[in-house]
């Protein structure tokens, strides 16, 4: 509710709809609004403005998991495990989500810890899958597809693999945690 001042001395009669009109003794007019609404909150306003998409959020959790999988796996191919990339698929999911989600909450967390999860886990796969692949000049589906029998049999030494998995999880978490408390403190 705003109200222009002026020196003009003011008429004031109400119109039909409640409101109030001021005419002043030069021709200017104004309508003032002077309705109160119980149900009115200033919070549920910002809220409605920034609906959160949830279909657009995980598109770009999607996208930022993708990303740190890519890092995962070609800094696995160089003998490395990928801590920068598990921090990279965290920073690069959460804020994925943030922006093509507009908007961020429990159920943003849980989809993005979700997709984390999964692609932590296909990615450290993939990592292993092409390196069956270069050992056994077999193409990157087949080896994808005999990993686990391959840890199964041994061929794969299973604590490496489960150790660079936990290793990657655990990089991943280090991504998305300040990401989160940068979040919550604003």
């Amino acid at each position: 509710m705003s109200e222009q001042k002026n020196m003009n001395e003011w008429n004031e009669t109400t119109n039909e709809n409640g409101q109030m009109d001021r005419a002043g003794n030069g021709t200017e007019t104004e309508t003032v609004n002077y309705e109160y609404d119980a149900n009115y909150s200033a919070t549920s306003n910002v809220q409605e403005a920034s609906k959160e998409s949830v279909v657009l959020g995980i598109i770009g959790a999607f996208a930022g998991t993708l990303i740190g999988a890519v890092c995962i796996v070609l800094l696995g191919q160089w003998g490395y495990i990928a801590s920068i990339s598990g921090v990279i698929m965290g920073f690069c999911a959460l804020k994925g989500y943030q922006i093509l989600g507009k908007g961020f909450s429990v159920k943003a967390i849980v989809i993005c810890a979700v997709l984390m999860i999964v692609m932590v886990y296909l990615s450290n796969w993939a990592t292993y899958a092409l390196l069956v692949a270069e050992v056994y000049e077999v193409d990157a589906i087949t080896s994808f597809r005999s990993v686990p029998m391959l840890l199964s049999e041994g061929a794969i030494d299973s604590g490496m693999y489960y150790k660079d998995l936990g290793m990657i999880y655990l990089f991943t978490a280090l991504g998305a945690v300040p990401t989160l408390k940068d979040h919550f403190k604003r």
